[in-house]
């Protein structure tokens, strides 16, 4: 953590099942769109608990804004998504399905924004997995900083063949 940085994670959360690297595993998702950096909790198959912690040098910040520093509200759906991904990537491999699937964002459903966060927070994402149709996934998200709610939404997920396919 860079120096004057405010850490929000509740003790719960500071467990870290996955890092960076293991999360790469899952998804296709890298730096600077990479949007979470830990996974602390996987539950039943259907719940998974992300993290993100802003630092004061990601570009992001650089644009959004240079005078007042405030991390884009889309930012925090794609947070969400990844988060869904990592658990669908971990489902799909126990139950043996290996074969390369994208999982594309095909729905967003009742955002609310409820606090700007930046540079110093971190965000703690709760993911639920609601119900699974075909290749859709549905999904119920609540991205939190300082165990105050910053973003809720619903969404869902379309598995597919990769653009290269």
């Amino acid at each position: 953590m860079i120096r004057g940085e405010k850490n929000f994670m509740s003790p719960s959360q500071i467990n870290i099942l996955m890092d960076l690297e293991k999360i790469k595993k899952y998804i296709p998702h890298r730096d600077p769109l990479l949007l979470i950096d830990s996974i602390h909790e996987v539950t039943d198959n259907d719940r998974i608990v992300s993290s993100k912690t802003h630092h004061t040098t990601d570009p992001v910040f650089a644009g959004h804004f240079p005078d007042n520093p405030i991390y884009p509200g889309v930012y925090y759906i794609e947070g969400m998504a990844q988060s869904g991904a990592v658990l669908i990537g971990i489902n799909r491999e126990k139950e043996g399905l290996l074969e390369e699937k994208l999982g594309f964002l095909a729905s967003i459903d009742d955002v609310r924004f409820r606090k700007p966060t930046g540079p110093g927070d971190t965000v703690r994402y709760e993911v639920s997995l609601e119900k699974t149709r075909g290749p859709f996934l549905w999904f119920k998200g609540t991205a939190f900083v300082n165990d105050e709610i910053a973003v809720e939404c619903k969404f869902s997920i379309a598995l597919g063949a990769s653009r290269r396919n």
